[in-house]
């Protein structure tokens, strides 16, 4: 019998619920994501500093004159750098109020407020003890300062609050437990007592997180979460100020820094499922990996889910804790331009905040690797006498606090760290072919002669068969093939296999410096196999 052309492809996304023979989906992969309906290798990252003085939960970015003003806040302090359109940073200074008693489980939330006149920006910045307890009651001061300054920001002169704060423009809101909310006077925000200044108990429980509510015709807008409701708050003025709707009052909320806007729609983690808000609250169809996520989802450590986005591929990224794991360390992805999901490892054991930095065009995230204190090579030279090796270096350690870097993403293609470059792998794995399934089934093996890859291609890839006999079989994995970016040789051309699987898969996998793949059309040609029932 001839050989006969199959296109491989499988549907957009990699599902990870059900079993491997339910649609006909991508079933594994690893720093992957989809473009076109097609695999593409998800861009590399670089670090732009390491001496970041804890693990970051929340950035705030504001821009101005080609500077991206960066502030961290992790559990027991806050800084502040700048970051160029290079991605070269400024060095790290303080802004940690004075005042500020924070520790390991501290959470923060940042907002800014600009004057009328635009003439200055000040930050606003809360942190509450709710990394392992979204619902902590216990209440903590808000700060404020130069949003452009690097001096400690000073305690606003109120009462403080448990959940957080958001800035709908001129006013600050701050909110904490049983739905109580307070806001400023207008372009005032150390004044909660006189002019327009009010407050308001619009729930039963408390509010963990407010967002602007960008558009329509009632401003200033915005949206509160509570732990069972989303509710919309408007201007009305009069002796009233604000008015309040309950907009649904059964969705949920896991992770406060779960909610991501993207064009104009609002995304968030809710308990059991994703939800979105666009004029009415509706959850986001999940059929490929909303198992996979609740089920190794780490649940005393799910207010650490931290959600952002890029752009240009249309995605939505929630990273979490999985498994035994206190910080994030995988993360599922929403393709909203491609209407599908999948999901990675994160990288270097993790990352514990995110951001989408439009003045730069990537995301920036931040590492939860240590590196020892004070840690540096040196190298002694004496005139023109070296007094080590070449390749050979002295430890030098001071003793410093520990530091952790910040990692600009979708940079190139490697991961970029220092002067070291390394490999980012990369693979995904097909849905099954047999000749199962099809007009004309049958219970016979499948036999493979070769392939024609068809990528968009940097530096070798290899191509694997697996497959098995049934459903309950084990795995059997053949061997790798390597093909090249280029094919200078007519027999570079083809990946030659001779094998054969009753059910078969195809896996391609990148991890060489400088790799990376876009897939096209990738043809197999394939035979009935000899006859044997079994792989």
């Amino acid at each position: 019998m001839s050989l006969i052309p199959v296109n491989i492809q499988s549907q957009p996304g990699i599902k990870r619920d059900g079993t491997k023979f339910e649609g006909n989906f991508y079933v594994d992969g690893q720093w992957v994501r989809f473009q076109r309906g097609l695999p593409r290798k998800i861009g590399g990252y670089r670090q732009i500093t390491n001496f970041v003085e804890g693990t970051v939960n929340q950035f705030h970015l504001q821009s101005l004159n080609n500077f991206t003003y960066t502030h961290m806040g992790y559990g027991e302090g806050l800084q502040r750098m700048t970051i160029d359109v290079t991605g070269s940073t400024s060095s790290l200074v303080s802004r940690a109020p004075t005042t500020y008693t924070g520790g390991p489980g501290f959470m923060w939330q940042f907002d800014a407020l600009y004057d009328g006149a635009g003439s200055s920006t000040v930050l606003i910045a809360h942190a509450t003890d709710a990394a392992t307890d979204i619902s902590t009651g216990t209440d903590y001061p808000a700060y404020i300062g130069d949003i452009y300054g690097t001096t400690p920001l000073t305690q606003i002169p109120t009462a403080g609050v448990s959940g957080g704060v958001v800035v709908l423009h001129p006013y600050l809101f701050m909110f904490s437990q049983n739905g109580y909310v307070k806001w400023s006077d207008a372009n005032d925000p150390t004044n909660f007592t006189t002019g327009d200044a009010g407050d308001a108990f619009i729930s039963s429980s408390k509010i963990v997180r407010g967002l602007p509510l960008r558009g329509g015709g009632q401003n200033p807008a915005g949206l509160f979460w509570t732990l069972d409701s989303l509710i919309r708050t408007y201007y009305t003025g009069g002796s009233d100020v604000f008015a309040f709707d309950t907009i649904s009052s059964s969705s949920s909320i896991i992770a406060a820094n779960s909610v991501i806007e993207y064009d104009g729609i609002y995304f968030w983690v809710g308990d059991g499922r994703f939800m979105m808000y666009n004029g009415v609250v509706r959850e986001v169809p999940n059929n490929m990996n909303i198992n996979y996520f609740f089920d190794g989802l780490n649940r005393p450590y799910a207010n650490k889910i931290f959600a952002y986005k890029v752009p240009r591929f249309g995605e939505i990224w929630w990273c979490y804790p999985r498994d035994d794991a206190t910080e994030c360390t995988h993360a599922v992805i929403y393709n909203f331009r491609e209407q599908t999901w999948y999901d990675t490892e994160l990288p270097n054991l993790g990352r514990s905040a995110g951001i989408y930095a439009g003045s730069l065009n990537r995301p920036i995230l931040a590492g939860i690797a240590p590196i020892s204190p004070g840690v540096a090579d040196i190298r002694i030279t004496e005139g023109s006498d070296t007094r080590i090796t070449e390749g050979e270096a002295i430890r030098v350690v001071s003793n410093g606090p520990t530091r952790y870097r910040i990692w600009q993403h979708e940079f190139g293609v490697d991961e970029i760290d220092g002067a070291q470059i390394n490999a980012v792998e990369s693979y995904f794995e097909t849905g099954d072919i047999s000749y199962i399934n099809g007009d004309n089934p049958r219970s016979r093996s499948m036999h493979v002669e070769m392939i024609e890859p068809d990528f968009v291609q940097q530096g070798d890839m290899t191509a694997q068969i697996t497959g098995r006999i049934n459903a309950r079989a084990p795995e059997v994995y053949g061997p790798l093939r390597t093909f090249p970016a280029v094919a200078n040789e007519k027999y570079e051309q083809q990946v030659f296999f001779k094998e054969q699987r009753r059910e078969l898969r195809f896996r391609f996998n990148s991890n060489t410096v400088g790799g990376d793949y876009q897939m096209g059309e990738v043809i197999v040609h394939i035979d009935v196999g000899d006859g044997r029932y079994q792989s």
